[in-house]
This record gives C-alpha cells, structure tokens and sequence, in this order.
C-alpha cells in the first residue's frame, strides 16, 4: 500500500516537474490554475500511474496543462527520444462519467462493468484507448494512440512545441473541410464499423495535411443500438456549424442516405 509519506514525495516530484517545465506558459487558450489542475488530477493513485509510465520509459517528463474538460485534463509530455506526447488523465472525481453509461451499455467489449466511479473511469480510459487503436489500424486520420494504463491515456501530441493544432471551432474554415469531416464520418462508419458519436468542431483538429479527430471515448460499434441516433446527431451537429459559418451545404438526411449505401 502506498503510504501518505511516499504519496507526498510522489507528488512533490510531479508537481515540480509541472513547474519548472512549464516555463511560466499562459496563453489565451491556456488560461490555467496551475495549482488548482495540479490538485484536481494528482490524486494517489494517479501519481503513482505517471510514475509507473516514466519508470517504463514511456515518458521522460510532464510539462504542463494544454487542455481542460469537464471529465478530464490533457497534459504536454515528452517521451525518451524527445518526442512530444499528450497525456490525457481522466479525473476520478468527477460525476459526468455516471451520464456515459449509454456509450457502454450495449456495447459487447465492455459488457461487465463493475461498480464504483473510479472502475468506471478507467473502463472509459480503455475504452477509448480500444476505440483509437481500431480506428487508427483502419487508417481513420485520428490521433495516434501509445497506452493506457488506468485513467491515463497516452497519445501522440498533435501540435508543435507544446500548442495544440486548432481545432475547426478556432480557424476559418471553406467546404473542403466540410467533405472532409463528412468523409470520415463515412469511413468510420463503413470501414472501422463505428460512429463516433461526439462529433463536432470542438473534437477536429485543423492541421496542414488535413483533418484530425480525437475524443473518442463515446464512439460504439455500428452494432451497438442507439449507433443510427449517434451516426444522425455527429451529422446534424457538424452540419450546423459549417452552415453557421455560412456554408450551404449537403442536407444532413441526403448524407445518411449517402453512408447508408
């Protein structure tokens, strides 16, 4: 059992680490309590997974904070070869997790799910973790996933120097981005056999080579039952928001008809 004075030290080193690597960044899309992001995500238990994950020699270091949701934190980290990574940590504290039982139930891979919010969390890390390995194999243009261990997930960081790509809600966008996101939702639903099921522009990454999705914690087989409702609202959602930009574009019941082929 870890003991309070080890939990400290473990912490202590972390949190120093956060700090000193952190190099005083605040930009208008940080805008991070450092302290408060510290104290909320290094409980013991995840202490002790990032240690395990440097002692592995998956990661050297943690630099800091680079992105803040309400079910977890997303941290710049750096591997052995001085390779950027993204350090996903699921916070155990939260309630909203109690809100995804519908992602997992139906859901064969994950059909035992033990009690308790800590088991749920971390079956939703997996989960995740499962969901980008298979659309990644099925070269889906997603975030490349490392490991999971727990609540953390490790990933490669999409970026450069520590500052995430924008995502589609941040730039300027024309109809090519517009195919693009509705050509992936299609791929992934007649090649990796999934609907992602959070689609939108706050979940795409805008980079150079073109779209990049993450966050795929909610996406289900196209077996699972409520996956035609999941598959209508990824649609009408990131239709919306090109047609907010001021786009015309394909109605959304003509685009299922098209994936539906």
């Amino acid at each position: 059992m870890l003991t309070d004075e080890l939990q400290k030290k473990l912490a202590k080193r972390i949190d120093g680490k956060l700090l000193e690597k952190d190099r005083e960044r605040k930009s208008e899309k940080d805008g991070f309590d450092k302290n408060k992001v510290i104290d909320e995500v290094f409980d013991k238990s995840t202490t002790m997974t990032v240690s395990e994950l440097k002692n592995s020699g998956i990661i050297s270091y943690v630099n800091g904070a680079v992105g803040s949701g309400k079910e977890s934190k997303t941290f710049w980290a750096v591997g052995p070869s001085g390779n950027d990574l993204a350090l996903k940590i699921y916070l155990v504290a939260t309630s909203n997790f109690k809100k995804r039982h519908p992602y997992l139930l139906g859901d064969p891979r994950f059909s035992k799910i033990r009690k308790g919010t800590r088991n749920l969390v971390e079956l939703w890390a997996q989960k995740e973790f499962s969901n980008l390995t298979h659309c990644f194999e099925s070269k889906i243009p997603c975030v490349r996933p490392i490991t999971a261990i727990k609540n953390v997930l490790v990933l490669d960081f999409v970026g450069k120097n520590g500052v995430p790509e924008p995502t589609l809600v941040e730039t300027e966008v024309d109809y090519n981005d517009y195919e693009q996101a509705i050509s992936i939702i299609d791929d992934l639903y007649n090649k990796a056999k999934m609907v992602h099921a959070d689609f939108s522009e706050y979940n795409i990454f805008k980079t150079e080579k073109g779209l990049v999705v993450f966050d795929f914690g909610s996406a289900v087989d196209v077996k699972h039952p409520n996956a035609m409702e999941f598959l209508e609202r990824d649609i009408k959602n990131i239709t919306k928001f090109f047609v907010k930009r001021g786009l015309t574009v394909t109605n959304p019941s003509d685009v299922i008809k098209r994936i539906m082929k």
